[in-house]
């Protein structure tokens, strides 16, 4: 009987201890999303964009600034690339890379490009007219301006 009280008691422990975790793992997903900032080049027309227009424009679909400004779009290969993905498209990684296989194998559209540092990112960002992207928040610098998300 003392058995069996015991392995309840070690069972709600481990269970409770389980579940503390699984909350600090959500805390710190929440706080990393807000650690990626949306930037471009500063001749884009833009200083705010809601979360469907950002999705929009690294999905290919919104592919303009205004009526003749092409827009380009480039991407991280780090682990805010996973958190970007999440928070702004709603999708993983793999999904993601999915998404362009098949956009290129269709002919829709080619890769973006993607960039290992943000530092090289925001390097060809600052240079590159119309261009947008993301980077981790401790990363920015003012070669670039920051978009405000709605």
């Amino acid at each position: 009987m003392k058995k069996r009280i015991k392995i309840r008691q070690m069972t709600r422990r481990i269970v409770t201890l389980l579940f503390l975790v699984l909350v600090c793992l959500i805390c710190i997903s929440v706080s990393y999303a807000a650690d990626v900032l949306i930037i471009a080049n500063k001749d884009v027309p833009a200083d705010v964009l809601s979360k469907n227009e950002i999705r929009s424009i690294f999905l290919g679909e919104k592919t303009m600034w205004g009526k003749n400004r092409k827009i380009t779009f480039v991407i991280l290969k780090t682990a805010e690339h996973e958190m970007f993905l999440r928070e702004y498209l709603g999708n993983t990684a793999a999904q993601y890379l999915n998404y362009w296989k098949k956009m290129v194998f269709t002919g829709k559209s080619k890769s973006p490009k993607a960039f290992r540092t943000a530092e090289k990112l925001i390097n060809y960002v600052s240079e590159k007219t119309g261009t947008i992207g993301y980077i981790p928040s401790g990363a920015y610098n003012d070669k670039v301006k920051t978009i405000s998300v709605k």
